[in-house]
Formats: structure tokens, sequence, C-alpha cells
């Protein structure tokens, strides 16, 4: 029996702590938001409003997810990163629209233009599509993607990509250092492999950045989640960590060292509209990853960032802050004409419209009006920002016009709070076009209005695929049957449409409007394959002779003549073809040269810029120790205060809990009294309603007995009444008959 009862009492203990899991599981398991970060921009990139009908100007560090359209001016490119690996960089003329963003899949339509995708994730899917068709791109490949109104081309620059043709559903593989793909609506064949000499040339650019930038990580890799490494070098380069008290305990958290004295988070930038929620656009280098990520604390007369975790990690003290992406962690006031926010502390519920992830984000939807918020409970109510509510739209830096010595009780005696900005807020909100501003830049030139029947036709395709994940793409295009490549196809190489027009023709009929072609790829040079290590390189492609078909080919001319003359003819285009190779390989080594020089240069001079950031960073490393040194003592005897205050604050608190608790005793004894009197009451009041019973039955039974008695009586007079009726009628008989003796009634 005793054995049974530990066992049961074992059982009871694993379900409650199952019971408590069941909580921490679902919030983790929640689904949340991809979005991805618009990293750099030259000349315009433009974003469409659909509810405007308009476009906009894109800045640095702008958001960008599903159903997001954007595109590149004339003299634009932008480079974009995406949390889960892919990294795309788009040319001028380009329009690409986001069909699906998710931790394991990016979709991404690309209209027209020219596009270079990279997949550097280890389990992303690209799904980059066309009106052509589409490309598939698996962990670790890199391509070129040459949109035109009448044909596509695809270019492996690194690993193997996937393409499908829309017309005859057939896949074609392309592998680097192979022949292209060039499809049309009908046919697909095979290209020259190259890619854009001068677009190769920026990207090669922006790839030197980020491998500058890789060699400045710093002690941030060490408290940064894997995926945030790459903003290693902006901490780095603008603040430093330090361990610091806070609740009861010392934390690492960052703090921004190049920023002006007073300086506050979610000051340096502005607020925008981002599918109804207000989006944080950073001014500084480093905002970013620490206003969209992780938490603000202010602690030490100074604000830190507490940065997040994907999972806690022994003998590193940080605070457990979820790996979420956030428009910006804030809390909304407002006053007569003044609009305010309160940046949130971490366990603070932070109310928006869509669910971005984390345990502490509440969606609103029909439920504003039962939200009841009490600005005096926020950790810091007395830091926030508040500004003219005709500014909050119109400038890109709130420093300058925030409102001067706000303190708490000024803020909770006059502003009421609000879970998200809209009409309440702003009475012009949803009327006021300025609120999907990401920058107070006058757009001279947008794209003309034919681009949009791309974006409506995404439309439908965008719900259709919300189910997609990386293993359903996987195995769509597995079944897909493997096409051949039609050689004698003559397919035209990629030609854009500039549709970039002054934005007073942008809805001018496309007829009366001159809308200039260009071929998209001005010419190249042979890639030779990157191939990293421990990867099989692709086999060679081999070219298949002119006479053999397969499905979809086109059949080849009967007549020996027709059959001469291509047989000249793809003799001439071969040697045109080798002269073409021949110059492209001089001018080829010509730029390798070119190149090399270039290398040695950049080579020479980030050596010096190493020594002298070596030089610098002892200088600094220096400093720091003895800035450390001076400051531990200091830190030591805070840490001594702070200790001394928290013990005085529990003991306060253990007196409020004894205090409190006694308050609650006699409390309850008041409510027993309470109880015990209403239950005498009671009582009383139910013995005194059943005497009352009592007696009205009794009364009522004697009114019931003398109704009887009095029934009788009456029923006594009226057989008296009636016997004297009765011996009345008999004596006027008889006197009748001594008058009538012979009547019949006498007889």
């Amino acid at each position: 029996m005793k054995k049974l009862k530990i066992w049961m009492g074992l059982v009871g203990c694993l379900l409650l702590t199952a019971l408590m899991m069941v909580p921490q599981v679902l919030a983790a398991n929640a689904p949340v938001i991809t979005v991805g970060r618009v990293y750099y921009i030259e000349g315009d990139l433009l974003r469409y409003i659909p509810e405007d009908n308009d476009w906009v100007a894109m800045v640095k560090d702008a958001p960008f997810g599903t159903e997001d359209t954007l595109f590149s001016g004339n003299e634009g490119m932008a480079e974009m990163i995406v949390p889960n690996g892919t990294w795309m960089r788009v040319g001028n003329n380009t329009q690409i629209q986001i069909i699906a963003l998710d931790s394991d899949l990016s979709g991404i339509d690309v209209a027209t233009g020219m596009a270079r995708f990279y997949n550097k994730g280890s389990e992303t899917i690209i799904k980059a599509t066309s009106p052509f068709g589409y490309v598939l791109a698996y962990p670790g490949a890199v391509f070129d993607f040459y949109v035109g109104e009448n044909s596509v081309e695809v270019v492996a620059v690194k690993g193997t990509v996937s393409f499908v043709h829309a017309a005859t559903d057939a896949r074609y593989d392309v592998a680097a250092g192979s022949p292209s793909i060039l499809a049309d609506e009908l046919w697909v064949s095979s290209g020259d492999g190259t890619v854009d000499p001068e677009w190769n040339r920026w990207n090669t650019i922006r790839e030197n950045f980020w491998m500058s930038k890789g060699r400045i990580r710093g002690r941030s890799v060490e408290y940064l989640p894997r995926d945030l490494w790459d903003e290693s070098y902006a901490l780095e380069e603008n603040g430093r960590w330090e361990s610091v008290p806070y609740e009861g305990s010392s934390r690492w958290f960052w703090r921004p060292t190049n920023v002006v004295v007073g300086w506050s988070p979610f000051t340096m930038g502005r607020w925008t509209d981002w599918y109804g929620d207000q989006v944080w656009i950073p001014a500084e280098p480093f905002g970013y990853v620490t206003h969209h990520y992780g938490n603000w604390v202010y602690t030490r007369n100074s604000w830190y960032w507490a940065p997040p975790l994907v999972r806690v990690r022994a003998g590193l003290p940080l605070l457990d802050i979820g790996f979420f992406w956030s428009p910006g962690r804030v809390s909304w006031i407002h006053h007569d004409t003044y609009v305010g926010w309160v940046p949130l502390a971490p366990r603070e519920t932070y109310y928006s419209h869509r669910r971005w992830g984390g345990p502490h984000d509440v969606v609103v939807t029909n439920n504003i009006t039962r939200i009841n918020i009490n600005i005096g409970s926020y950790a810091y109510a007395s830091r926030a920002i508040v500004v003219p509510r005709d500014n909050f739209y119109r400038v890109n830096n709130y420093r300058n016009i925030r409102v001067a010595n706000m303190n708490s009780t000024t803020i909770i005696n006059n502003y009421k709070a609000a879970p998200v900005v809209n009409n309440t807020v702003m009475s012009n909100y949803t009327t006021n076009k300025q609120r999907h501003n990401f920058t107070n830049i006058a757009v001279k030139e947008k794209p003309h209005n034919t681009v949009i029947n791309r974006i409506e036709k995404n439309a439908p395709v965008i719900q259709q695929v919300k189910n997609e994940n990386a293993v359903v793409v996987r195995q769509q295009v597995k079944r897909i049957k493997e096409g051949k490549v039609n050689r004698e196809a003559r397919i035209e190489a990629p030609q854009s449409t500039n549709y970039i027009v002054p934005t007073n023709e942008v809805n001018r009929p496309k007829s009366e409007v001159k809308l200039q072609q260009k071929q998209i790829k001005t010419g190249g040079k042979l890639r030779q394959p990157v191939q990293p290590e421990g990867v099989i390189p692709a086999k060679a492609f081999k070219p298949e002779q002119p006479a053999a078909q397969s499905e979809r080919v086109a059949p080849v001319k009967s007549d020996q003549r027709g059959k001469q003359q291509q047989l000249q003819q793809q003799k001439q285009d071969e040697q045109r073809q080798a002269q073409e190779q021949d110059k492209q390989q001089r001018l080829q080594q010509k730029q390798q040269q070119e190149e090399r020089r270039q290398a040695q240069e950049q080579d020479k001079q980030q050596r010096l810029q190493q020594k002298q950031q070596q030089q610098q960073q002892q200088k600094q490393d220096e400093q720091r120790r003895q800035a450390q040194e001076r400051g531990k003592q200091q830190q030591l005897q805070q840490q001594k205060q702070e200790e001394q205050r928290q013990a005085r604050e529990q003991g306060k608190q253990k007196q409020k809990q004894g205090k409190q608790q006694r308050l609650q005793q006699k409390q309850q004894q008041e409510e027993r009294r309470q109880a015990q009197e209403q239950d005498k009451q009671q009582r009383l009041q139910q013995k005194q309603e059943e005497q009352r019973q009592a007696q009205e039955q009794d009364k009522q039974q004697r009114l019931q007995q003398k109704q009887q008695q009095e029934e009788r009586r009456q029923a006594r007079e009226q057989g008296k009444q009636q016997q004297k009726q009765e011996q009345l009628r008999k004596e006027q008989l008889r006197e009748f008959c001594k008058q009538n003796p012979n009547d019949p009634k006498c007889n």
C-alpha cells in the first residue's frame, strides 16, 4: 500500500510538471512573422502602397515582408537581407514582390529587371518566380535572374539551381560554370552563361564590404544569436558590453557610446505605418538590431540594450528575452495635440495588429475598447518621448522637437494610454497619407501604373502559398520531369521596359507614354565555378547534336536546301561565337589583371587600416582597462549599496507583506462574523416566516370552517322555507277543493 502511494505521488508530480510546461511550449511554437531588412540603397527604391495606389521612397533599415512590392529607379540598386539566410540584390528598373517569407522559405516574384540571390541559410529554399517560370535555389547557391518582357535568363554563379518552365512544366538544372538557361513563353534554350560586368562589379564591392565587416566581430558574437552575427560590427563600432547589476544579479548588456548626452532609444529616427502598426526607422548605425530585437532597459542612469536569446547558455548571465522581431516595443500615450510613446520594459505587454512574436505580444482586433492600460504601471513612464502631433509623420528625427521637462506626474495626470495608434490618438490618422512615408524626400519619378497588373495577378497566389514550406516545395519540384534544352530555338536576350516616368505621367494611357526598351545585360564575362570545400563539382554541360530531337523541340525542315543553309548558318554562328569568346577571354584577362591590382591595393589599404585599428584598439583597450580598474571599485561600492538598498527594500516588503497578511486575516475574521450574523438573521427570518405561515393557515382553516357552518345553516334555512312553501301549497289546494269539489285536481 505504501509503494502504491509513492507511485501515485510520482505520477501526480509528472502530470503537474507537464501541465506547467504546456503554456511555455505553446508560446515558443506560436506562429511569428519573418521580416526582411533593406540594408543598402543607391539611388531610388520605392514601395507600393495598395490603399493609396501610390509609391513612397524606401530608406536604409526599412523593413519588408509578404505582400510588399518594391521598384528600383533608373539609377537604383539595393541590397536586402532576410534572417532566414536569403540575401538579394536588385539592379535598376527592377520590380520585385514578396510572395512568401518564412523561416525556411523565401518566395520572391521578379516581374522585370535583374536580381542576384544568395542562399546563405542551412535549410532555406529560395523560390524566385517570373512570367516565364521560376527558379529554385538550395542552400549555398548563388544565381542571377534577368527578367525581360520577352524572355528570362538564369545564370548560376555558385552551386546549382533548378529552373521550372511555366509553359512546358519541365525542370532544367543550371550549374555554375555551365551555359545559362534562356527561356521565353514557348521554348527553353541555353545562353552564354555570362553575367553583366557592371552588375557583377557592384556585387563584388558589396561582398568586399561584408568581408571587411566580418573581421570586426569582437565580443558581440559571444552575446548575439548566430543569425545576428552580421550585426556585430555595428555594436563593436558604436558601443561596448558591460556587466550590469539588474534584477538581483549581474547581466551582460550593451551600451551605446557614440551618442549625444541625454540620448534615449526611439528618438533618433521616425515612425511610419506598416500594415497598421507603427514601425521604427532608426537613424543610428546600430539602430536596426537594437530597436527590433531584444529590449532596452534603464539602469545606473543609462540606457542599456539586452540582446535576445535563442537558448539559455550556462555561465553567460544574459536576460531571458526571446528571439523575435518587433516593429518597436513601446506603448502609446496622447493628450490634446500631443502624442507620445513609452519604451517598454522586458516583460511589459506590447499591443499590435499583427502577431509579431513573443510571450508579451497581444494582438488587437475588435477588443480595443476592453483594453485598460494604467500608465503609472509602466517602469519607464517618466522617460516617455512626447512630440507635437502634427510633426509625428513629418520629421526624420524627433530629438529636436521632443517636449522637454516631462515627468511621470504630468504624464499620469494629463495623458491617456492607447494600445495602438488610431483615430483616437490622431484624429486624421486614417486620412493622413504621410503615415506611410519612410522619409520626407519627395518622389519625382514613379513606375507607370501598368506595373500594377502584375501585383494584382500575384495577390491570389500569395493567399494560395500561405501553407507552403521548404519541404513542400522540394517535393513539388522533385516530381517535375526533367526537360531537354532546345538548341535550335532562337530566343532573344531579355529586354526590359523602362516603366519609370515623371509623376504626372503615371496614370496616362500606356500608348501615350514613351516607354523605352533596353537589353538588360550589356555584355559579360565567363565566370569560373566557385566550389566550396567538400562539394562535388557539377558535371560539365554536354551540348547535344543539332539533329537530336526531344519533347517540345520544333521539327526540322524536310528539304535539303534548308538543312544546308541551317548547317552553314550554324557554322557561321560557331565561328562568330569563337571570335566572341576569344575577345571575351582577352577582355577577361585584362579585367582579371585590373581586379588583381585593385585587390592588391585593397589588401594594402586593409592591412594599413588593420594596423591603425590595432593601434587604436590597443590604446582603447588600455584606456578601457584603466577605466575598468577605476570602475571596478565604483561597481563594488555600487553593488554593496545596491545590496543594502535591496535588503532595506526586502525588509520593507516583508513588513508590508506582514501588514497586508494581518489586514487580510482581520478582513477574513470580519467576513466570518458577518457571515455568522447573516446566517443568524436568516434563521430568525425563516422561523418568523414559518410562524406567520402557520397562523395564516390556522386563520384560513377557521374561516373555512365558518364558511362551512354558514353553508349548513343556509341549507337548513332553505329546507325550512321549502317545507313552509309545501305546507302553504297543500293548504291552498284544500281550500280550492272545498270550493270546487268536482275539479280534477281534487281527485
